[in-house]
């Protein structure tokens, strides 16, 4: 079949400029992924000023429950309280709507900011699209990315014999395709654990939806009743909620598990009821629910971590996922796993623009697209943390500005090394001037290790930019 020249080369810029898309979704969704692994710290390094303390008395959630529906104007059908935890050693009391920190003593203090950690977790879930659609587009990258796994396995007979083969500094191609297959071959069971659980979180709204319509005429609510168990249904004389109680009885009755967070349901009404989720020892499980009647009387568990297997499965994607079990050291492991499937993906890419042997604005937009969501990252931060700007109108035009200044540069190296430099120079800016705004003496030895990391991170950066001119 012969076809018009012209029709041929725009034909094959069209799939260029859609596999370009692709692999941007693709880049930002596992650059962002990763960096929420550590999610927690990022929110206490964003309000460093926020009381801190690990032990919540009965008598401090008390308080905040009382100070918070006599201050806050609203009337909440159910009211948390979300206790400190290692990583988040800070109490804070929400009815859903609107957010308090609290003291150790119970005393509400400032609202938690929904700034830059927001952003990162909303461009992770959804890139800031709206919520069907972004869901249904990174669900999508996560089935595209569990189908790259499988057929890299059947495509590379020799991937785990050359396990350990490296080719640096010769052909880009060569060390493209050994970094990218070093690293799919060393990561493979944390790849597939990515992209089976995003995958599946991404499309669970399509999911419920098709089930509820075959099973249960179109209730959602009954669906999740028969998965998670239903609510209780009491009726009581009406009395003032006695929290107390219901943390000494978890005590008595589970002395192992470890508070998450208490809520009140249907406050003020003769069906009000308490739940107290808990981390159970042993599970992987998010939480334990376990239920008390308005004066604290214990009534049972939700079974989320001993009932059937499918419930405790489905309950237990969320920390496996994110990495939120085993402390602070897995948290810092899904980070570092993270970033590597960062590079597969990247260096995937970089493998087909090799083969292409061109240089051409393709390959410039990706790099502007590789080095300038780090560096819009920072930026945005940096408005955040010391402008109080918002931050995701900042980290669009990061991001833009990079790709558009591609268009104008004729070497993508030249690129490459200089958007490493200014990420650098943003980043010890960022790192530099948050210590000198919040000592650690003052606000926590965690934000040296947060701003020295950043800094470590930057030199690192500012090497390969120095490589880069070099190698030039």
């Amino acid at each position: 079949m012969q076809l018009n020249p012209e029709l041929v080369k725009r034909s094959l810029a069209a799939h260029s400029s859609i596999g370009l898309v692709v692999g941007v979704i693709m880049y930002l969704v596992c650059l962002t992924g990763a960096l929420a692994a550590l999610a927690e710290t990022f929110e206490r390094w964003e309000q460093p000023a926020v009381p801190e303390f690990y032990i919540a008395s009965p008598e401090a959630v008390d308080t905040a429950i009382t100070q918070y529906r006599t201050q806050i104007e609203a009337s909440p059908s159910s009211l948390w309280v979300v206790f400190p935890t290692p990583e988040l050693p800070r109490m804070h009391v929400t009815d859903g709507d609107q957010e308090r920190f609290t003291d150790a003593n119970g005393n509400l203090h400032e609202a938690p900011v929904e700034a830059w950690t927001h952003m990162l977790r909303e461009l992770h879930l959804r890139l800031h699209l709206p919520s069907n659609i972004g869901l249904i587009i990174v669900s999508t990258a996560g089935v595209m990315l569990l189908a790259l796994i499988v057929s890299g396995l059947f495509s590379h007979p020799r991937l785990f014999k050359d396990a350990f083969k490296f080719r640096l500094g010769g052909s880009r191609r060569l060390e493209q395709a050994d970094i990218h297959n070093r690293l799919s071959v060393w990561g493979l069971p944390f790849h597939l654990m990515i992209a089976v659980t995003g995958a599946f979180y991404g499309l669970v709204g399509l999911l419920v939806f098709s089930a509820a319509t075959a099973w249960y005429d179109g209730d959602n609510n009954a669906l999740f009743d028969a998965v998670y168990g239903a609510d209780p249904v009491i009726e009581a004389p009406l009395q003032a909620i006695d929290t107390g109680n219901a943390l000494a009885q978890l005590s008595q009755y589970h002395p192992d598990v470890s508070p998450i967070y208490i809520v009140a349901h249907e406050l003020d009404t003769p069906g009000q009821f308490m739940e107290i989720a808990a981390t159970v020892p042993g599970r992987l499980s998010y939480s334990e629910i376990y239920r008390f009647d308005a004066a604290g009387n214990y009534m049972g568990s939700q079974e989320l971590s001993s009932g059937p297997s499918g419930r405790q499965f489905l309950y237990s994607l969320y920390r496996i996922h994110f990495g939120y079990f085993g402390g602070q050291a897995t948290r810092v492991i899904w980070l570092l796993l993270g970033l590597a499937l960062t590079v597969v993906s990247a260096t995937g890419v970089n493998i087909w623009l090799a083969k292409r042997a061109q240089d051409d604005w393709v390959d410039r937009a990706w790099t502007a697209t590789v080095w300038g969501a780090p560096l819009a990252l920072v930026v945005s931060a940096m408005g955040a943390l010391f402008a109080g700007l918002s931050p995701l109108p900042y980290f669009l035009a990061a991001l833009l500005a990079s790709i558009f200044a591609s268009f104008f540069s004729s070497d993508t190296l030249r690129l490459r090394a200089i958007l490493l430099g200014l990420c650098a120079l943003a980043m010890l800016t960022l790192s530099s001037t948050h210590l000198t705004n919040f000592p650690p003496g003052d606000y926590g030895r965690y934000l040296f290790w947060v701003n020295g990391s950043i800094a470590v991170s930057a030199i690192v950066l500012a090497y390969m930019s120095w490589r880069g001119f070099v190698r030039r």
